[in-house]
C-alpha cells in the first residue's frame, strides 16, 4: 500500500523554480504580482469579491451538457459529475481549476496529481464553507497543437507512441481513426492482471468509441475521476469564446495585453528567468480544418502566419464578432479566458505553470478581470523498496539526489571522501622530521638514522603514489556510479519521475487503485515534496 514516510520542502530543492520558492515564502518583491498569497485561507477574500452574472452560468451549464452528450457521456441524477455541473448555474457555486493538454491514456504521474489537487481544494473548501459550492474543474487545451508533446506514453520503460501527421492541427479535433497500432502495443505492455483490465476497458471505450481526440479525452478522464465529481470543460466553443471577443479585439487590433505585460516583465526579469514572454498579439486563427495559425499585424493590416490571407482591421473585427470560436488565446491570454467563463478561484498548476501566471496580474487588471489564487500543485516521490536506505548507506540525504547531477556528485565527494593520502602523508613527514631535529642535539648518530628513515618513507610513497591514484579513483568512481545508478530511479531518463511515469504504471506496481490513496495524501499548501513508498 501506498504510505507516505515523510516530506521535503520545496524550497531545498532544484525541483521548482527561484520565482516559485519566493512566491511559497511570500517574499514581499512579489507582493504586486499576486491576488493572495499560497495559504489555506488566502482564497476566503476573492469569495465575495468575484461575480459571475447568472446568465453566463447558464450558458456555462448548456455548454457542458451538450459537451458531455456529444462525448457519449449520458448524465445521471445520481452522479456527481452531473450535479456538480447543474450547481455551477447557482450563484454560490465557485470552481477550482487546473487545466492540460490532452495526454493520452491518463498522462504522467503529474497530471494526476494536479487533478487530484484540484479535487482535495475543493473538498476542503466544502467543508470549510458549508453554504457555497467548490467544484473541480479540468481544463482542457483541445486547441493546443503541440502534437509532439502528447503523442506518447510510457510503461516499464517502453515509450508507445501513436504515429500520426497532425499538420499542426488544434490536437482536440485529431480524429483517432489510425490509433489501433498504439492501443495494441500498450495492450501487451499492459498484461492481464485485474488492474490492468480495469485500464483496458477505460481505453477500449474512450479511444475506440470516439470521434476526435477531445471527445476521448473527456470520456478517459471522466472515466478515471468522476466518483469525486471533477467536470471537464472543452472551452473550444462560440458560445464561451463570445464572452471574451472583448478581449480579443483589445488585443488583437490594439496590442493592449503587450503594452500591460511589458511593464511587469521588466521587473520580474530584474530577479528571475521569465516563463513565457509577452507578444503583440496573443490569439492564433482557427480556419476551416481547425490548423492553428499566428495572426501577426503588418503595416495597416493583419496577416496569417502562412500570409496566404489578410484582413483590414474592419475586416478581423467582423470575424471576431461573427465567428469567435476562430481565434484560440495563447500562453498569455488562455488564463484571462478561463477565468471570464469560469466563476472560478484558484488556478492549480505545475511550477512552471505558477511562474508564467505570476507574470499575468498586469494583464487581468488591463482588462477589469479578477485574479485567482495560483495554487501549486501537490509534488510527490514514489521509492522502491530499500531505496532510501540505500542513499543513506552512501552517506548522503534524499535531498543530495534530488539536486543535479553535477551537485549531487559534489556533495558525494564532499561527504564521502576517504582519508587524504597526499596530506596525511605530509603531516608524517614533518613529524618525523621534528623527532630528527629534536634528538639531534643529545645523539647525531639517532638523529642521522631517523633522517634516513624519513627519506625511505617518502621515496616509498613517491613510488606508491600513481598505484594510491588509481585506487582511490576507482573507489570514487565506484561510489558515483552507485550514487548515479539510485538516482536515476528518481529521474529515468534524466526527468523527474513524476514526469515520464504513468499513474497506469504505479497502479500495476502496486496492484491497487491508487487514486483515493493520494488524495488522502495531499495538503494543497504545504509547500513540499510527498515522499512515498511501498
Amino acid at each position: 500500500m501506498l504510505k507516505l514516510i515523510s516530506s521535503l520542502s520545496l524550497s531545498e530543492t532544484q525541483l521548482v523554480p527561484p520565482i516559485v520558492k519566493d512566491y511559497l515564502n511570500k517574499d514581499i518583491f512579489l507582493k504586486d504580482f499576486v491576488s493572495t498569497w499560497h495559504q489555506a485561507d488566502g482564497i476566503e477574500k476573492l469569495i465575495d469579491s468575484k461575480i459571475m452574472p447568472i446568465e453566463d452560468r447558464a450558458v456555462l451549464v448548456q455548454h457542458l451538457l451538450t459537451q458531455y452528450k456529444k462525448a457519449g457521456i449520458e448524465p445521471e441524477h445520481i452522479s456527481k459529475t452531473y450535479n456538480n455541473i447543474l450547481s455551477l448555474g447557482e450563484a454560490n457555486s465557485f470552481t477550482i481549476t487546473t487545466g492540460h493538454q490532452l495526454s493520452l491514456f491518463g498522462g504522467t504521474l503529474f497530471m494526476s496529481y494536479k487533478i487530484l489537487t484540484a479535487i482535495k481544494l475543493a473538498a476542503d473548501l466544502n467543508d470549510r464553507f458549508p453554504n457555497k459550492k467548490f467544484i473541480p474543474i479540468l481544463w482542457l487545451a483541445s486547441e493546443d497543437h503541440d502534437f509532439e508533446e502528447i503523442k506518447s506514453t510510457y510503461l516499464f520503460g517502453k515509450t508507445i507512441t501513436w504515429e500520426k501527421d497532425a499538420e499542426s492541427k488544434a490536437t482536440g479535433k485529431l480524429t483517432l481513426n489510425d490509433m489501433a497500432v498504439a492501443i495494441e502495443q500498450l495492450s501487451v505492455a499492459l498484461g492481464s492482471n485485474q488492474i490492468a483490465q480495469n485500464w483496458q476497458e477505460k481505453i477500449n471505450f474512450a479511444y475506440q468509441k470516439s470521434f476526435n481526440l477531445a471527445d476521448a479525452t473527456i470520456r478517459f478522464y471522466h472515466l478515471l475521476f468522476h466518483e469525486f465529481g471533477l467536470v471537464i470543460l472543452d472551452p473550444n466553443s462560440k458560445e464561451l469564446k463570445a464572452k471574451f471577443s472583448h478581449v480579443m479585439k483589445s488585443d488583437i487590433l490594439d496590442q493592449t495585453t503587450f503594452t500591460a505585460q511589458i511593464v511587469s516583465d521588466k521587473i520580474l526579469e530584474q530577479r528571475y528567468k521569465l516563463q513565457i514572454n509577452a507578444r503583440p498579439i496573443n490569439f492564433f486563427y482557427l480556419d476551416e480544418n481547425s490548423v492553428r495559425r499566428m495572426i501577426k499585424k503588418q503595416g495597416d493590416l493583419f496577416t496569417l502566419s502562412e500570409g496566404e490571407h489578410t484582413f483590414t482591421p474592419e475586416e478581423l473585427k467582423y470575424e471576431i464578432e461573427t465567428k469567435p470560436e476562430r481565434f484560440s488565446p495563447n500562453v498569455n491570454l488562455r488564463p484571462l479566458y478561463q477565468e471570464t467563463i469560469l466563476p472560478n478561484l484558484a488556478y492549480v498548476g505545475g511550477p512552471g505553470e505558477v511562474a508564467y501566471w505570476l507574470q499575468l496580474k498586469s494583464n487581468f487588471e488591463a482588462f477589469h478581470i479578477q485574479y485567482p489564487m495560483v495554487v501549486l500543485r501537490f509534488m510527490n516521490l514514489v521509492l522502491g523498496k530499500g531505496l532510501k536506505e540505500k542513499i543513506e548507506k552512501l552517506g548522503l540525504e534524499l535531498s543530495d539526489i534530488l539536486e543535479s547531477e553535477k551537485i549531487a556528485t559534489q556533495r558525494l565527494n564532499e561527504r564521502v571522501q576517504p582519508l587524504n593520502f597526499q596530506e596525511k602523508f605530509e603531516t608524517i613527514l614533518n613529524d618525523m622530521q621534528l623527532l630528527v631535529e629534536a634528538i639531534r642535539p643529545m645523539d647525531t648518530q639517532i638523529s642521522k638514522e631517523f633522517l634516513e628513515s624519513k627519506l625511505k618513507t617518502k621515496e616509498f610513497y613517491k613510488s606508491k603514489s600513481t598505484d594510491i591514484k588509481r585506487v582511490l579513483e576507482s573507489n570514487e568512481q565506484i561510489q558515483i556510479d552507485r550514487m548515479l545508478k539510485l538516482r536515476s530511479r528518481l529521474f529515468p531518463n534524466g526527468v523527474f519521475q513524476e514526469r515520464i511515469e504513468t499513474l497506469m504504471q504505479m497502479e500495476l506496481m502496486f496492484e491497487e487503485p491508487l487514486l483515493p490513496r493520494i488524495v488522502e495524501i495531499i495538503e494543497p499548501f504545504s509547500g513540499e515534496l510527498a515522499i512515498c513508498e511501498d
